[in-house]
Parts: structure tokens; sequence; C-alpha cells
């Protein structure tokens, strides 16, 4: 059986994690290490030491004390609150004048100018459009005040016919229709009084003549004239009579539905009149609406050139630092140029302009942290250009969701923005700025703790070198809890005042170092067939069988907390105090 290779502890409460080498992360690494060697021979040389001790290396103590648990993150200075320049016009234009990238302006300041020959002229020609829809507006008003008081004459016509006709009606019925029965029934009344007075007329005659006494004094000819007076009589009276008989059968009748059917249509004249009316006003409504709503347009049009007149010009409103950006990014290519003369097309972003007095950290954590990760929580902030510097502050704002654009970028890794307020304002400050930030999660009294160098890891076991008093050694397995960049809490296998060795013992280093290049060599070597076995194997069950229980060869390794990142994630981290986890148990 091959020998036991010792690999970096795995944790036991969560899934395992690959965290991303840095070049930095491991020189950081490095140092510390070799500060907790300096720290353990120091303790050594104070102890004294002893034979045993000096032939096995130095040592530490396990002691007990306060531990900060916290997480590195790299980050960016950027404005809370910022202002885009963009060109708002609706045509690509000239800028004119810019000012130069990374000015401090004040409110007011000029920050670009542009220059669009089309919006001019479309301006000039708006105003004429506007002028010619006013003409047409103001002849809409007109011909609609013209048409009210033609329908309305119209309908004061149509209702006076109608009056008129009931007049003549009501005359005819209460008067003429009257009259002309009395002057019937006198015609006939006066016919049969001349009738009667032309038969005696005539009978006085005829008894004159009859009268032989008399000699017939009136003659043949005055008889038949007679007659012929009383037959002409005769007819008067009986045209007189049919006269009043066709007057109230036909005449009478017919005059009054004749004055009945003018007032019928006298009301239909009105209604036509009123419904012309209406339409003719609707009409001239619908035109005048029409023209307003072109005259609208056409001003709200001109109205909107010359507010986009205003946007030539754009000032500051807020003090601020100008920054060129076009919008474009890595993944887009943009050739905007932001200078004298540069066409500029329509709603193209040009800069931006940071509020000063609004400037945070913007940085990322990891999923498998954002559970411990709050607003409150104190930050300290190391910005790139002064990493000697610490600033304190506070997070004020933790992502509900994941970060959008890493999900698309990275979907096997989750984490989550967070924003930190600085806690009192820092010279020189500009957004863009690259920053490291220090999230304290907890900080743990009265912990049991050893430095990281002192634990080791040999497939799933985690363990430490505890030495005795006679400088004999033994692997101790141990149980971790959380842990920063230099200690590490001890949950199980150590008591306060142990031991533990800062490096391995040689022989087990020098075994360590021999597996590692046997497997750099096995990596190159080309594929075994099946069934013959690997010569690394055979010599690793060699070397097992030689070094026995109790000298098993083991790696040092950076054991994590609890909580770590995810596998395979990358970003900005510069390396984490809580960001791997504890080894299985």
């Amino acid at each position: 059986m091959p020998p036991d290779k010792l690999v970096p502890p795995t944790p036991a409460a969560a899934e395992p994690v690959r965290v991303r080498p840095k070049a930095r992360a491991i020189v950081v690494v490095v140092l510390l290490a070799c500060c907790a060697v300096a720290g353990g021979w120091a303790v050594l040389g104070s102890a004294g030491g002893a034979s045993g001790q000096a032939r096995l290396g130095p040592t530490v103590t396990v002691t007990r004390g306060s531990l900060v648990y916290s997480v590195i993150e790299s980050g960016e200075v950027r404005a809370e609150r910022r202002r885009i320049i963009a060109n708002e016009l609706p045509y690509a234009a000239i800028i004119k004048e810019v000012v130069p990238e990374g000015t401090a302006v004040e409110e007011g300041d000029t920050i670009i100018e542009f220059e669009c020959k089309e919006l001019t002229d479309d301006i000039e020609k708006g105003k004429i459009t506007v002028t010619a829809a006013q003409n047409s507006l103001t002849q809409a008003r007109e011909n609609l005040t013209l048409k009210q008081k033609e329908m309305d004459a119209a309908i004061r016509t149509a209702k006076q016919a109608i009056v008129d006709a009931n007049s003549d009606l009501k005359r005819y019925i209460e008067i003429e229709g009257q009259t002309k029965l009395d002057d019937a029934n006198s015609d006939i009344a006066a016919a049969k009084q001349a009738l009667l007075l032309a038969e005696e007329k005539l009978n006085f005659k005829l008894k004159v003549n009859a009268d032989e006494e008399l000699k017939s004094p009136f003659s043949e000819n005055d008889i038949k004239a007679e007659k012929l007076s009383v037959f002409k009589l005769e007819l008067a009276d009986k045209k007189a009579r049919n006269a009043l008989v066709m007057l109230i059968k036909y005449d009478h009748p017919r005059e009054i539905q004749k004055l009945r059917t003018a007032v019928e249509d006298a009301a239909l004249a009105m209604a036509r009149a009123e419904l012309e009316a209406r339409s003719e006003v609707l009409k001239a409504e619908a035109l005048l609406a029409a023209e307003k709503a072109t005259f609208d347009m056409q001003d709200r049009q001109l109205k909107e050139l010359i507010e986009d007149a205003g946007k030539i010009v754009i000032k500051a409103e807020k003090e601020g630092l100008v920054v060129y950006d076009t919008g474009g990014s890595r993944w887009s290519s943009n050739d905007t140029r932001v200078e004298v003369g540069a066409k500029i097309n329509p709603r193209q972003q040009l800069m931006i302009i940071p509020a000063l007095t609004t400037l945070q950290i913007k940085t990322k954590v990891y999923e498998a942290i954002i559970d411990q990760v709050r607003p409150g929580l104190r930050a300290h902030v190391r910005l790139e250009n002064k990493p000697d510097v610490t600033y304190p502050g506070r997070i004020i704002r933790v992502g509900v969701l994941p970060d959008s654009q890493n999900r698309w970028l990275n979907p096997g890794v989750k984490v989550f923005a967070v924003t930190v307020a600085l806690d009192e304002d820092i010279e020189g400050l500009r957004p863009g700025m690259s920053s490291e930030v220090e999230i304290e999660l907890a900080n743990l009294d009265s912990v049991l703790q050893v430095p990281v160098a002192t634990v080791y890891t040999r497939q799933d076991q985690t363990f430490c070198y505890r030495v005795d008093d006679s400088g004999n050694y033994e692997r101790a397995p141990v149980k971790l809890g959380r842990m920063n960049n230099t200690q590490v809490e001890i949950l199980a296998g150590l008591k306060q005042g142990d031991k533990v060795l800062l490096a391995p013992p040689r022989g087990e280093q020098i075994e360590a170092k021999r597996d590692e290049q046997e497997d750099e060599n096995a990596k190159d070597a080309p594929p075994v067939p099946s069934g013959k076995g690997s010569p690394k194997a055979g010599r690793k069950g060699a070397d097992a069988s030689k070094s026995g229980a109790g000298k098993s060869q083991a790696k040092p390794s950076r054991p994590a907390p609890s909580e770590g990142r995810p596998s395979g994630s990358t970003g900005g981290s510069r390396g984490s105090r809580g960001g791997r986890r504890p080894p299985k148990k």
C-alpha cells in the first residue's frame, strides 16, 4: 500500500473549495509562516530550550486568548451618486468644447458644448410650421363662430315658420272658416230673397195681364224677361246652396288639413334645421379640434427642439470630478473618442461626474459566508496607494441577490455586493481607486489557539506534532474552528500549555518532498496500462512499509475557517482571513 500523501485540509461542515492562487497571497502566506517560525525560535530561546526540542525544531505553546475572525476582499472606490454625461440630443452632434479628463468642476461650470446644424435647421422649420398651424387654427375658430350664427338664424326662421303655421291654422278655424260659412249662407239667403222677389214680380205681371179690364199692360217680352230673371235667380240660389255644400264638405276640411300640414312641415323644417345646425357645428368643431391638435403637436415639437437646444451646452449641477467613460467594456467595442471635433451619436455616453462627497467602498463576498455579513459590521480599508494606512468603516448595505454580472461570467460562483461607508473623509480619495477591505465577522474571546503553521493534514486527518517534556513528539489529531491569517482555533485535541512543532521533523520533511517530486513525475509520465500497476505506487508501498505508523510523512498546510470560498472562485479577492475552511474530522 502506498504511503499516505499529505494534502491541504478539507472542511468538516462545508463542501470542498478551491482557493484561487495568487502570487500576492502566496507571498503573504510565506511571510506569515516565516514570522511564525521566527516567533517559535524566539519562544524556544526564551524558554532556554531542551536538547530534544533543538533536535526537532522550534515549538510554540498552545495558548488561550481572543481571536478576530475576518475576511479580506478586494474593493473599489465608487460614488453612491453620479451624473452621466451623454449626447442627449436626438441628432448626431459635434463636440465644440470639452473639459479635460480629471478636471474638478464646480456647480455651473461648462463641461461640454456641442454643435448641431440639423437641430438649428429643424427649429427654424418648426417655427414656420407652427405659424401656419396657428393661422389654420384661427381660421377654424372663426369658421365655427360663423357656422354657429348661421345655424342659430336658421333655427330661429324655422321656429317662426312653426308659429306662423299654427297662427294660420288657428285663424282659419276661428275666423276665416267661419267667415266663409257665413258668406255662403248669406249668398244662399240673398239668392233666395231675390228669387222670391222675382217670382212675385212675375206673378204680379201675369196676374195683371190676366185681368181683362187692364188689357194686358205687360208685353210678352216683359213676361219672358221676368221668367228669365226667375230662372237665373233659381240657378243662383242652387249655386249658393251647392257652394255651401262644397265649402262644408270639401273646401273647409281641405283648408284645415292644408294648414295643419303646413304646421307639420314647419316642425319638420325646424327639426331639419336643428340637425343641420348640429351637424355643421360638429364639423366646424372637429375641424377646429384637428387644427388645434396639429398646432399643439407642432408647438410641442418646437418646444422640444428648443429644449434640446438647451442641451447643447452641459453644465455641472454640483461639484465633481470629470471621468471620461463612453460605456464600453472588454466584451463590447466602443470607438467613441471624447475630443473636440468628434462626432457623437445620439444618446452616446461620454463621461460621468461622480459626487466626491458620496464616495464609498464597493466589494464582494462569496455566498458561503453571506449569512455572516450584515449591515453594521466593522470593516478596515487599506488603499492601494496607501497600503500602510488603515481606515475604519462600517458595512451599510449587503446585496439581496448574487451579482448578476459575475453570475453571467462565472455561473458556478455566487458573490454578493457589499457597500462599506468610511467613518472619515480621506484626502485624495478618487473613484476607481483599488482597495483592500477586511470585514470583521466575529471577535472570539478565550479561544484555544495555535499558529496556522503548526497544523498539518494527512488524507482525512488533521493533526499537530505535540512534543512532550522528554523531547519526543507524536501526532495529536485536532478539530479546528475558525481562523485568521496567523492563528487557528482548536476545538479538540490539544489543551492549554501543550507544545507543538512549527515544522515537521526533518525525516518526515525529506520524505514528504520526495513524495511530492514523485507526484510531479507521475503527472508527466505516460499512462500505465491497466493491471500493471505504477512504479510510483510500488515505491510508495515500499516506503510505507519502511516508515511505520509513527513516522508517516506530514506536509504542513494552511488550515481554514469553517466558511470558505466556493470551488472554482475567481475575482478580485486578495485572500481571506476567513476564506478557507477547516479540515474534516
